[in-house]
């Protein structure tokens, strides 16, 4: 049975099972290094940590509770808190301290907004502006709360042209902040699966297909995404999900038990586990991509990646989503 992990953004990483390896630069390890790991037994280097602490702190609402950058089990507190400077570790126990409080206090139509510059955090309606202005006495910042850049604080009626020019970028994010939301939740699913019940995604080991869910128990198909009472079975059969690949070489509504079983059928797929672990994946990224162009539209997409850069960092290509072949199995003809 698999085990359910969030991966890294932009490397796979093939290992042994004797060695500790950086799960996002790959990087070789000493068991006693000093760098983040969590209890699943994921590891980060140093420079990596260092990375992970940045994200926290660029979007720390983004990232409360932290969660290991591979799996979504929750960092143990002092495992995080131990690759930080005294000043930052200030911040960071201010931040979860109003995390904390606020869950409390929220109402359904209330949110917590974080200034992007300070520990402020102020609670307001759903439907607030997205222009923040913060009145933490050190601070004083306006921001703009979807690309968490500063905005120009203009003091009277009268503004410079530049003002006018910058302000009206951040007018921008808010006519693009429901299409830049659902595209970056496209371009974030395409890297890990949700279990079909409570929607906690992650990326499956190198073990078989199956996933039992952390969080709810729910039993699912990793390739196909579908809860076992949902998936295609072999009728008048009762071994639960294994009847799901009975016969998938030539049920195209079944699926293998294992990926490297793949390449049996399709000489696409590569024999390693990894390999095929990080084929699925980018498959599964371009038709996500693909069907984000076909409900948003091509020249919205469009006008989003080029305020956001959401495409252009994703790591493919206009041509990649529009026009390549995105068949995940290619059955051979069967006499």
């Amino acid at each position: 049975m698999s085990t359910l992990t969030e991966p890294p953004r932009a490397t796979t990483v093939t290992k042994t099972k004797d060695e500790i390896l950086c799960e996002t630069c790959g990087d070789q390890l000493e068991p006693d290094h000093p760098g983040i790991q969590c209890v699943q037994g994921h590891h980060y280097c140093t420079e990596c940590s260092a990375n992970i602490v940045r994200l926290f702190f660029s979007e720390p609402e983004q990232n409360i509770p932290l969660r290991c950058q591979k799996c979504c089990i929750e960092l143990i507190p002092n495992v995080f808190e131990r690759q930080l400077t005294e000043e930052q570790l200030g911040i960071y126990i201010n931040h979860i301290l109003v995390f904390s409080l606020a869950k409390g206090f929220l109402r359904g139509d209330e949110r917590l907004d974080h200034c992007p510059f300070c520990t402020n955090a102020v609670i307001r309606n759903i439907h607030a502006a997205h222009i923040f202005y913060c009145d933490h006495p050190e601070c004083g910042k306006v921001s703009c709360l979807i690309c968490r850049k500063a905005c120009p604080k203009i003091e009277d009626d009268y503004a410079m042209d530049e003002e006018i020019a910058e302000m009206e970028k951040h007018f921008k994010c808010a006519e693009l902040a429901d299409d830049k939301h659902e595209l970056d939740r496209y371009v974030e699913l395409g890297q890990k699966v949700p279990c079909p019940t409570c929607g906690l995604a992650g990326m499956k080991d190198d073990a078989c297909t199956h996933m039992t869910c952390p969080k709810c128990s729910q039993l699912w198909c990793y390739f196909c995404g579908k809860k076992v009472e949902d998936c295609e079975r072999a009728r008048d059969s009762n071994n639960g999900i294994f009847d799901h690949n009975h016969n998938w070489e030539r049920n195209p509504k079944r699926c293998p038990m294992y990926l490297t079983q793949l390449s049996e059928l399709d000489n696409r797929w590569p024999e390693d586990e990894f390999e095929c672990l990080a084929m699925l994946h980018r498959n599964r990224s371009l038709r996500l991509l693909r069907e984000a162009f076909e409900k948003l539209g091509e020249e919205r997409i469009k006008q989003v990646d080029d305020h956001f850069n959401t495409i252009t960092t994703c790591g493919f290509t206009y041509e990649e989503i529009l026009e390549e072949d995105h068949t995940l199995i290619k059955y051979p003809q069967i006499s």
